[in-house]
């Protein structure tokens, strides 16, 4: 198991109760692939750098985690069909 953090970014017209949906989807993706989830933080409603998809907004989370190297793939597999996700960056975590 490694020391794992995702940010992703959410399209900013779903409801709050889409997003807590989503913010649950990600976490079970991870835990159904033997991760663990550590600290969450909802970093809110923010500007894009540039326009992704037609949004100018967008919501940001940051979740760490613990996972399998070899299950990565397959968490990166399934956010990259879902449509409601802009953006995500998973990147080792170095821990000291």
């Amino acid at each position: 198991m490694r020391d794992y953090e995702i940010i992703y970014v959410v399209r900013p017209d779903l409801s709050e109760e889409q997003r807590a949906a989503k913010d649950e989807r990600v976490a079970s993706l991870i835990t159904e692939n033997g991760g663990q989830i550590g600290k969450t933080d909802d970093w809110g409603k923010r500007v894009l750098a540039y326009e992704i998809k037609h949004h100018t907004e967008g919501y940001y989370k940051l979740v760490e985690f613990q996972l399998a190297p070899s299950a990565v793939k397959t968490v990166e597999e399934r956010l990259n069909i879902d449509e409601e996700i802009l953006r995500y960056q998973i990147v080792v975590r170095e821990v000291s």
